[in-house]
């Protein structure tokens, strides 16, 4: 496997919808703000990570579990808000 990268696996939020680039998301469980970008490093996994420089966050996003964290808007539209 030397030499092939690794792709950061899709994660769906609570509603079950695919977390997408520039999705601004909410844990449900730590209540921490988060925006999705894309990533990769040194040891080639690319794919989506959650970033907050504000709070310190900053991560792949398959570290997340389908269902802990809420669409609640992107960055490049508008708030999905009720």
């Amino acid at each position: 496997m030397a030499g092939r990268s690794k792709e950061v696996a899709p994660v769906k939020d609570v509603t079950g919808k695919v977390i997408k680039k520039h999705d601004v998301v909410v844990n449900d469980f730590t209540h921490e703000v988060m925006l999705i970008v894309e990533s990769s490093n040194s040891y080639g996994v690319h794919g989506l990570a959650v970033k907050n420089n504000i709070a310190g966050i900053g991560d792949w996003l398959d570290v997340y579990p389908d269902g802990e964290l809420r669409i609640v808007g992107n960055a490049e539209t508008s708030y999905e808000g009720d």
